[in-house]
């Protein structure tokens, strides 16, 4: 019988990366990857901590990893900052950080071999480079993920990520460009490129250009990869949409035409006491230069309601903002304190009850500009088709996301899992569209 990996990954699209590929690693060695809380010979957890919240659901998930398999394997983000922590739950026999994830493969074929480490936690600084140089040569699922850059220069105020990743160190392009083929190769026809601050990719190249320079060159290079049909792009600082990125947004028909920004906030003072890099009209004036190059795009924001000192007058501030930017999606967390960062010690913490408020009144607001949206898309897609990636398929009903990252659902026709199919919106209640398959291919 094949040794038994279990993998749960936590967080980012970055921690999903890095769990694929160290997943493809252990399947060409024979061992079998069994669905998490499965009995397993090993279970790896691949921790995040971005907030405490997120700090507790992963000492919860390596207790319960605990329950099904012999051994216990913990990396990622939480056990990069607290590796104690993480290695003091029965069953951890080995902790590294996500500068070991490279190599993470051949530990756990090692433990399966009987060789258990006698020290658990072994966890080196977030600097290097191994982690970087991941690569993946077949697709995991539907799109598939690309990591470009790890690490990030910001100093947000609430933030411990920096801490958890480093600085940026970004992949050479060759690299990106040969993994791309490579998946494409393989059957992958949408490919995301992402990384813990991918709009910051390539400065930390010799040769650095402007900000946003690198990134556009690369989604100008993927554009000509064979194969691929849609690229698309990790979460993005908005002062990246620059003239020269958003000449190869409208350069390169296969970028997906949505854009997902950290935005944060929609007020001036709140963003200065965050340590972000710009002020709401900024965020706005990059909306609207990209809508004039790709008319089409369409945009989602995480935003951080109750941040601390945050008043009244500063959340309808984030209102208005969000009204004006018409968001398609809006993520919103009430602030989350994280014990070790600025913003843990600031005064004027926001009460818990007036954060949940705040996020519930920003969650109606968004979801009556997503309705909005979502109504007019309709009227404009009823005779012309979007393109939609098949996710699911059952009983000639399919579902997926259009180009524009409209969720798809109730889709009449068949296709594969993975196509990308014209499709002919009908109908929408506010949060989802429905449709049909186009009668014709589209043109050109």
């Amino acid at each position: 019988m094949k040794d038994t990996v279990s993998v749960l990954t936590l967080g980012c699209r970055v921690n999903q990366y890095e769990s694929d590929s160290m997943c493809a690693r252990l399947r060409s060695a024979g061992v079998r990857i069994v669905p998490f809380g499965n009995p397993a010979d090993v279970a790896v957890v691949n921790t995040c901590t971005v907030t405490a919240e997120s700090d507790r659901k992963s000492r919860q998930m390596i207790r319960r990893a605990a329950q099904n398999a012999t051994h216990v394997v913990v990396t990622g983000c939480f056990a990069q900052v607290d590796p104690d922590a993480a290695a003091a739950s029965e069953g951890v026999v080995y902790v590294c950080g996500n500068e070991g994830k490279a190599s993470l493969a051949d530990t756990v074929l090692a433990i399966l071999g009987g060789a258990i480490p006698e020290t658990p936690a072994q966890v080196d600084p977030p600097v290097g480079r191994h982690g970087v140089e991941m690569t993946l040569t077949a697709p995991m699922r539907t799109r598939s993920y690309i990591k470009i850059e790890d690490g990030c220069n910001n100093r947000c105020s609430y933030c411990l990520i920096r801490t958890a990743r480093g600085p940026v160190r970004s992949k050479d392009p060759a690299l990106v460009l040969e993994e791309a083929a490579s998946l494409a190769k393989a059957g992958a026809k949408e490919v995301i490129l992402t990384g813990i601050e991918a709009a910051s990719y390539g400065m930390d190249f010799e040769d650095r250009k402007p900000y946003g320079h690198a990134l556009a060159e690369l989604i100008r290079g993927v554009q000509e990869i064979d194969g691929i049909e849609r690229i698309g792009l990790g979460s993005l600082e908005p002062t990246v949409m620059n003239d020269v990125f958003c000449e190869a947004a409208r350069d390169c028909p296969k970028l997906l035409p949505h854009f997902h920004l950290s935005v944060q906030s929609g007020s001036d003072p709140v963003l200065a006491a965050m340590r972000r890099r710009y002020r709401a009209e900024t965020v706005l004036t990059a909306i609207r230069r990209m809508k004039d190059a790709r008319p089409d795009a369409t945009f989602s924001a995480d935003v951080i309601v109750g941040f601390p000192g945050e008043s009244e007058e500063q959340y309808e501030e984030t209102e208005a903002f969000c009204r004006a930017a018409r968001f398609l999606h809006l993520h919103i967390f009430p602030y989350s304190k994280r014990e070790g960062t600025e913003a843990a010690a600031m005064e004027n913490q926001v009460p818990e009850a007036v954060k949940h408020e705040r996020a519930a009144r920003l969650e109606a607001v968004g979801a009556g500009i997503r309705r909005e949206l979502l109504a007019d898309y309709v009227d404009l897609h009823r005779d012309t088709p979007v393109m939609l990636l098949v996710e699911k398929c059952v009983g000639g009903m399919c579902s997926g996301h259009s180009e524009h990252f409209v969720e798809l659902k109730r889709i009449s026709g068949k296709a594969g899992i993975g196509e990308i199919v014209p499709v002919l919106v009908d109908a929408t209640d506010g949060v989802i569209c429905t449709g049909h398959f186009a009668h014709e291919p589209l043109k050109g």
